[in-house]
Formats: C-alpha cells, structure tokens, sequence
C-alpha cells in the first residue's frame, strides 16, 4: 500500500503521535513523501509530495527563524510552496504565528556546519562588530570615526599598551579596536558617555569612561609625541614643508633666506558649572558670557598645527597677551624653537605683549590699532591690515575644523572630560596633522604675494579728492537719484574681476546678505544709488552696519567710461586700477584700504556689476524674520 493510503488516506492531517511511527518506517526514507507540519497547530503535519508540492528553505533562513523564534529547524526541512516567497523565506505574518513539536534536535555534521554559517552571515549583515572595522559599511564607519577605515587600522597600530593599577599590582591593559572606536565617536559625534554605553554595548557608563580614559592615555604616549609638538619636526623641517612661499615673500623682509612663519591665537571651550568655586570664577569669561577655558593654537600657514599651550582660565588675567608671554617664559619650549627673525601672526588681542616680542628679536604682523580719537585708518595702515588677513584667518580655520571634525568640543563640555582637555585638543590637532590635507589658498603664489606688496602701496585717490571737494560730500547738491535699472554705463563685472579686486571671495560672499538688508531697511523694491551730475562715472552708495542697527556708511565708487583711453586709466590709479573700476572708498574702519575692498564696497560692486545682469540671484532666507514676532516692527 502507498504510503498516503497508509498513513493519510483522507488527506488529512496526520496526529502528533504518529509522526515518530512515520518517520521510523521504512519506506518513508526511500519515498518522495515528506512531513510538512502546520505553522497554526503543532499537533498536526501532512504528508506531501516532495518534488511538485514542496520546496526546501532558504540556507539562511534558518538563521532568522533561530534568532526571532529560538527555535532550531532541521537544516533538510520543506515546506509548501505558498508558504514561501521566491528567495524561500518564510513571509513575517507567517513567522509570527511558527509554532514547533518539542522535540530534542541536534544538528551536527554538514547541517550544523551549513546552520552555523549562516548564523555568523545573518549576524555580520545586521550586527557589525565594533571589534572589527571590516563589518561596517563606508557610510556606517564615517558616521562614527572622523577618520576612514585605512586610517583607523594605522591609527590602531599607534595604540600601545597603557599601565594601570589593580590594587597593589600595576598592569599593563592593551587597547582593543572597540574601546578605540569608542573614543573616535566621542569626539567626532559629542555623544554622552550613557548613549555611547548603549551603542557599544558597554555594561556601565563607568566602563566607557574607563575606556576612553585609557584610549586618551595609549594615545598620548605615542600617537601625539610623532604628529604634534615641537619635539616632532625640527625647525628646519618646519620651514621646509609648511611655509609656503606666498606667505614667505609676502611677510620675510629677505624672502631668498627662509624664516618659520607661524599664527598665533586662542580658542574656546564651554564648560558645565564646576562645584569648585575657584574654578567657576577663573573660567568665566566676561567678553563671552559663560564658563571657559582657552587652548591656544600655534599653526603653520599651511593649516598645519604646531602645537597646542594651555588650555587657560578665560577672566581677566588670562586674556590672549598674557598666554603668549607665558609660552615664551615658562619652559614650554617655544622660545628656544624660535630664531632671530621669525615671524608671528597675531590678532589686535596680542598688543600687550608687542614689546616683549621686540625684546626677543621675534618679528610680528598684527592688524593695525586705532589710536584714540581716529575713526578710521588710513591707506598704509588699511593694506597692512589686509596682507595680515590675508593668511591669519588660517588659524581661524584650523579652530573651526577641530570644532566641525570632533563635534566633542562644541557642546558643553563635562567637568569629568574638561580636566583633560588639553589632550582632546592634542589628540584632534595630532589626527587633523596625520590624516587631513593641509590648507591651500587658491591662487596664493609668488606672483600673487608680489602684486599684493605693489598694490599695498598704491594711495587711494578718491578718498584724496573726497577730503579737498567737499561738494562730492554733499547730501543733495550735485547728485541725482538712480535705480538700478537706470545705470546703463555701470560696466559689467564678472567674478574673476571681482576676486581680483577684493582680494578673495569672503565678501563676495556676504554681499547678497548686505543688499538685501539696504532694501529690507529702506523698504525699497529696487536698488537706489546717487550719480554725481557734474561727472559721469562716479556714484554714491548708503549701506548698513551688518553688526549695529544705528550705524550707516557712505561708500563711492568711480568707474571708467567706455571712452577713455586705458593709458590714462593706469596713469591716473596705477596697475589696481587699469580696470573697469578707477576707485573707491568708504567711511567704514578699513575704508581707505586699496588693497582689496571692505564687504561694503564690495556688495555694491557685486550688485550694480554682476548680479543684476543675472536672471536669479539667491538671497538669504527671511521665512525666521516673517515667523518671528518683533514688539518694534524694524524694517
């Protein structure tokens, strides 16, 4: 008799009790029948026909059913083939409701060998393991390292083992790929210590703690020391590969004889309240309005980082001069780093400690000061402060990226973390040194420097001729009002011409933002500008303050005619002025400057020369401005 007139005649299901009797007979190993048991009963199962009614599970699937079910099915098991979707999984409304005969079942051999791969497959796919770098996907690895995975694996080499004390016996503790990883996503993400214990699967906070403690220590000892500090490049090596040769021919008074350039300037770090009241008072900062402490940066004009001082209290005592001369003074090294003649860039918050310098033999470059009673610079002094900006913003740059790269340092920083922060700041600054390209300026070369220095010199004839005609002074007289439809003879400037002539693009930049507020503060639908009737070519601008609602400034702009002769053009303003524009000028600090524009100038230039012949023009947003109410209503 067959076997489904045997046992399952009627088609029915067949009784739990009878399966161990079925599957003992011996024609049913040798049939083409199989056991398929029911996902809805577990007293139950039919018997089929193996190769029209049922098909074998998908190898890993068995994986899935073991981790969502904790139930183990024999690697051979078939099912019908409407309870499988093509790729021979089991569909999830399906799974849920998987039920299972409880009998002992031990895989072995192939099967178990078959049940464990896919086992550790499902488990590579859907779990990566922090212990190898090799399970993450590109995207998952960069969003928690500030490095790539290759660098990580170099990074780990540099992790040597880290004493530590074990009641009275002191151990050396190794670093493992996931306490580094840890730390890594500390301080490129700021996450707290309790998310980071549930991301790592850590069985305490205290355990992160300890492990990015030791992390921090293994790193200090080996990885800082060979990519930071002035212990690991020599002078020599440090003029060779970071001073570059524009920032040497615009600064070194005998640029054929090389010096070390360097930039100079402080950072911020907020900190939680301390419950020292000591520490609460000497880190808090009257300029900022909150608690601090200042790491100071020295950089190469390359962005590369030299080293790192501090960090510093942030109240009085403690202001930008007073950290430098504790550089130099206090055996940190730098003094004797130092030669006869090289050069350090500073901001206006070094000039206490100028003498100081000069008493070194140190030169400096520092952005001119205001002598009381002056409003504004003059020519000499405006180009100066320029060729000074030109490469100080580096170091500005520099702080950004370690604020931007390890988001750890812009969010409050905890008490428990701040005690070592000097570390964190060398640790960032040694990873941005081994594994980031340096800064390159586009276009900053000799030939650039050497214009600049030419330029630097040229005076600023306008601003002459305003001071002697004080008719071009005058509010009313003399000039007509004109829109910026109306100015058929302002030539048209395009970008290059404008980077050129303001020396970059930062305000290129901000000009969008200064032409939408003159039209948001005099509620205007167009551009308005004044002409000067008595000389075609010159106009006369109003623009607004970016930082005070009160104050205004008075900007003029002179441009050549299409019928002049270029000869007299650079006759009458020199090699700056041989273009289209023959000058400029206005009431603003850096006004006078020749040597680039101020971001007023600037603006104006942009819009009248390049943006009005564009058919769109992207603005700044005002949808806050429109949603947010003001008790004023300014503008």
């Amino acid at each position: 008799m067959d076997l489904l007139d045997k046992f399952n005649e009627s088609g029915k299901y067949l009784e739990t009790k009878k399966l161990d009797e079925l599957e003992k007979y011996k024609e049913y190993k040798t049939s083409n029948y199989r056991i398929v048991k029911t996902s809805k009963y577990d007293r139950f199962a039919k018997l089929v026909k193996k190769e029209s009614d049922i098909q074998k599970i998908n190898s890993t699937f068995y994986s899935v059913i073991y981790k969502g079910k904790n139930n183990a099915r024999p690697i051979y098991i078939l099912l019908c083939d409407h309870h499988l979707d093509a790729d021979g999984y089991v569909p999830q409304n399906l799974l849920d409701e998987l039920m299972f005969i409880n009998r002992p079942y031990l895989p072995a051999g192939k099967q178990l060998q078959q049940f464990l791969g896919a086992l550790r497959q499902e488990a590579q796919q859907n779990d990566p393991s922090f212990g190898d770098e090799s399970t993450f996907s590109d995207d998952e690895f960069s969003a928690i390292s500030p490095i790539s995975r290759d660098q990580f694996q170099d990074l780990y080499i540099h992790c040597v083992p880290v004493s530590v004390q074990e009641g009275n016996v002191h151990k050396n503790r190794n670093i493992s790929k996931k306490n580094l990883l840890t730390f890594l996503c500390k301080m490129k993400q700021g996450l707290s210590d309790d998310l980071l214990r549930v991301i790592f699967k850590y069985s305490c906070r205290q355990a992160v703690h300890r492990a990015i403690s030791l992390v921090r220590r293994s790193l200090m000892l080996d990885f800082v020391p060979h990519n930071l500090g002035l212990a690991s490049i020599t002078r020599a090596q440090y003029i060779e590969r970071h001073v570059t040769s524009f920032s040497n021919e615009l600064y070194n008074p005998s640029p054929e004889n090389p010096v070390a350039i360097m930039i100079i300037d402080g950072t911020y770090a907020h900190l939680e309240k301390s419950s020292n009241f000591q520490s609460l008072r000497q880190s808090f900062s009257m300029h900022k309005h909150d608690h601090l402490i200042k790491p100071a940066l020295v950089v190469a004009p390359d962005g590369f980082i030299l080293d790192i001082h501090g960090p510093y209290y942030s109240d009085s005592s403690n202001n930008d001069a007073a950290m430098l001369r504790n550089q130099l003074e206090n055996g940190m090294g730098l003094r004797e780093w130092l030669n006869d003649g090289d050069i350090i860039i500073v901001d206006r918050g070094y000039r206490d400690v100028l003498p100081f310098l000069d008493n070194l033999g140190i030169e400096y470059k520092m952005p001119a000061l205001l002598q009381q009673g002056q409003r504004q610079l003059n020519t000499e002094e405006a180009n100066d402060s320029r060729l000074v900006t030109k490469t100080r913003w580096i170091v500005e740059a520099r702080n950004g990226h370690i604020k931007s790269v390890f988001k750890f340092f812009k969010g409050k920083i905890s008490i428990v973390h701040a005690e070592n922060l000097g570390d964190f700041y060398r640790i960032a600054a040694a990873l941005l040194n081994k594994y980031r390209k340096p800064i390159v300026m586009s276009g900053a070369d000799l030939e650039l420097a050497r214009k600049m220095l030419v330029r630097s010199r040229t005076p600023n004839v306008l601003q002459a001729r305003l001071e002697v005609d004080h008719a071009l002074r005058t509010r009313h007289a003399g000039w007509v009002r004109l829109t910026a439809d109306h100015a058929p003879r302002f030539p048209y400037l395009d970008l290059d011409y404008l980077k050129d002539l303001t020396l970059g693009v930062y305000q290129l930049n901000l000009a969008p933002a200064y032409i939408q507020d003159k039209l948001q503060r005099e509620d205007l639908e167009v551009f308005e500008f004044d002409e000067f009737l008595n000389e075609p070519g010159l106009i006369r601008c109003r623009i607004y303050s970016r930082f005070r609602n009160a104050t205004k400034y008075e900007v003029w702009i002179g441009y050549w005619l299409e019928d002049v002769d270029e000869e007299v053009a650079e006759q009458d303003g020199g090699d700056v002025f041989a273009g289209p524009i023959s000058g400029y000028y206005c009431t603003c600090k850096s006004g006078t400057r020749t040597l680039g524009t101020c971001a007023h100038i600037a603006s104006i230039l942009w819009f009248l020369g390049y943006a009005r012949h564009q058919q769109r023009i992207k603005y700044p947003r005002t949808t806050l401005l429109e949603r947010t109410i003001d008790i004023r209503q300014r503008f």
